[in-house]
């Protein structure tokens, strides 16, 4: 294993127990209150409107494109991915070669 990998490994397992450790917090006392309070009135929500769905898929959209680059940011795959076309470049000279010497 490289050094960067041995970083990446410890860095993955240093944040696995920083979350680990975080306090689990309790809900809101009021929340069963008002939960069934709500139920007791047959209180029925009132459908979201169009526009309120596409500013929800928006904004939850936006979030997980955050996440999936900061996560390959943080793993690095996206070097790897930028550098897949000089990879090729090289697999493609090295078989230009090897074509003209047979």
């Amino acid at each position: 294993m490289n050094p960067k990998q041995q970083e990446d490994i410890r860095l993955t397992q240093r944040l696995n127990k920083l979350l680990d450790e975080l306090p689990l917090h309790e809900p809101s006392p009021l929340l069963t209150e008002r939960i069934m309070r709500a139920v007791q009135r047959d209180e029925i929500p009132q459908p979201q409107t169009g526009m309120q769905m596409y500013r929800r898929k928006a904004w939850f959209n936006g979030f997980v494109a955050t996440a999936a680059t900061v996560f390959l940011f943080q793993t690095g795959i996206i070097h790897k991915i930028m550098n897949i076309d000089l990879g090729i470049i090289k697999i493609t000279t090295y078989l230009q070669h090897l074509s003209e010497r047979l």
